[in-house]
C-alpha cells in the first residue's frame, strides 16, 4: 500500500514488475497520472479499466485507440496495452434507477438528473415520465435552480 506522494514517486521510477491499483478511474487526475508518465511507453505494461469512461476523458480516449495524450502538460506516447473489464460499475443503470424511484412514497415536484451523458440522461428523463408521469429536468452545466 502506497500512502504518500514520496512513495508514489519512488514506485513509479523503479522498473520491477508491479500491479498498481489507483484512482482516478477516468485518468482525470490523481496518482495514476504519475505512473502513466513513466509506465505508458512500456509495451509489456497493461492499463486495465474496470469502470465507465466518460466522453472526453483520457480513459475514454485510450480505449478508443488514441496513442498520445497530454499528461501534466506534456505529450505522453502510449505503447502499453489498454483493456477494459465491463460490468463492474458502481453506478445504477436505467432500469435500476427507475426501480429505485418506485420506493418514493410521494411523487416529487421535480427530479433533477445531474449525472450521465446526454443520451442516457434524456432516456432516463423520458423513462421517468412514461413510468411514473413525473416531471424531471436535466440542468445546464453551472446552471442555478431555485428550490422552494
Amino acid at each position: 500500500v502506497v500512502s504518500s506522494y514520496r512513495e508514489t514517486m519512488e514506485l513509479r521510477s523503479d522498473d520491477k514488475p508491479k500491479i498498481v491499483i489507483a484512482g482516478s478511474g477516468m485518468l482525470t487526475g490523481g496518482r495514476m497520472l504519475n505512473y502513466l508518465e513513466t509506465q505508458a511507453q512500456n509495451p509489456d505494461n497493461t492499463l486495465l479499466f474496470v469502470g465507465y469512461q466518460a466522453e472526453g476523458t483520457r480513459g475514454r480516449k485510450l480505449l478508443q485507440g488514441e496513442k498520445e495524450l497530454k499528461v501534466y502538460g506534456k505529450t505522453v506516447s502510449f505503447k502499453m496495452q489498454v483493456a477494459e473489464i465491463e460490468g463492474l460499475s458502481a453506478h445504477a443503470d436505467h432500469a435500476e434507477l427507475l426501480d429505485w424511484l418506485s420506493e418514493v412514497k410521494e411523487p416529487p415536484e421535480k427530479i433533477f438528473i445531474v449525472h450521465g451523458e446526454k443520451e442516457e440522461a434524456d432516456a432516463l428523463k423520458q423513462g421517468i415520465k412514461e413510468t411514473y408521469g413525473w416531471d424531471s429536468e436535466i440542468p445546464q452545466l453551472y446552471g442555478i435552480k431555485e428550490i422552494k
